[in-house]
């Protein structure tokens, strides 16, 4: 085979594929259709496979992912932030409404929202606006199904500095900690999404309410037993952790979690109502 001038970084080569940068060997015979074609089918293969496997380590062994990662493991998977954008765009794609985003009737009679003076403001709006309450919640709500995503990345980091506080002594690299955040996160849209399927959406079909604060309850109850869990073994896994302190930890992220979805939660409302 003679030796050619790598196309993309100049390295001289005899081999099917540059050793230095991985190219493969060019010649105008797959600038052919039918080898474009293939190379679409072998991508999209690829991305399937990578995306699968990814998603099944995901889910079935907890922190493994994070932790082949993190050694050195990454062809076979999804890179942490392509699963994590990928995951979103298909969670926010087929659940039609979504654990971040309420109506606005849900903010004017569920708590902890009352608390927060969400009745005053919105009467304060339609003052300021003219709108009545039915005008000003069609706005509302449509503007909550658009801006209830765009804030989902500031969970990564966020958790990413806890788990790298509760886990100071096992010196790992914050990009570890990022990796762990970003996986749990995944998992987190991917919980949600067949909750939805499985749980939510059956129950208001079939009860044809529009809310249930009772339901509602149950469902953080449930969603948190399932997070301690997933958690607990993460963390042993991925940190190496102690059984008591990856129980206590576990517990402590898994009901602040919800904690953290409810102030999201105001953010979105202050951003749509001040700022949108």
């Amino acid at each position: 085979m003679n030796s050619i001038t790598c196309k993309n970084c100049g390295h001289t080569i005899k081999e099917n594929f540059c050793p230095n940068c991985g190219e493969k060997r060019f010649n105008k015979d797959q600038l052919s259709f039918s080898h474009f074609v293939g190379e679409i089918f072998e991508g999209l293969t690829h991305f399937d496979n990578r995306f699968i496997r990814s998603i099944k380590t995901l889910a079935i062994k907890p922190g493994q992912l994070s932790l082949d990662y993190s050694e050195g493991i990454k062809v076979r998977y999804m890179r942490p932030v392509q699963l994590f954008l990928v995951t979103n765009l298909i969670y926010f794609f087929i659940v039609i409404g979504n654990i971040y985003s309420l109506t606005l009737q849900e903010y004017l009679h569920t708590k902890p929202f009352i608390n927060y003076g969400t009745k005053e403001i919105i009467k304060s709006k339609l003052a300021k606006t003219g709108l009545s309450i039915n005008e000003y919640q069609e706005v509302f709500n449509e503007r909550m199904k658009e801006n209830s995503k765009e804030f989902i990345f500031i969970f990564v980091p966020f958790y990413a500095i806890c788990f790298a506080l509760l886990f100071f002594w096992k010196r790992k690299k914050f990009v570890e900690h990022i990796v762990f955040a970003t996986h749990f996160v995944c998992f987190t849209l991917l919980v949600f999404l067949l909750e939805y399927y499985l749980i939510t959406w059956p129950f208001y079909k079939i009860t044809g309410a529009e809310y249930s604060e009772n339901f509602d309850n149950f469902f953080q109850i449930f969603t948190i037993i399932i997070f301690s869990v997933y958690l607990f073994f993460a963390f042993r896994k991925f940190y190496k952790s102690s059984i008591a302190w990856s129980i206590i930890i576990a517990l402590a992220v898994a009901l602040g979690f919800f904690f953290l979805i409810q102030y999201y939660r105001m953010l979105l409302f202050y951003k749509i109502v001040y700022w949108n």
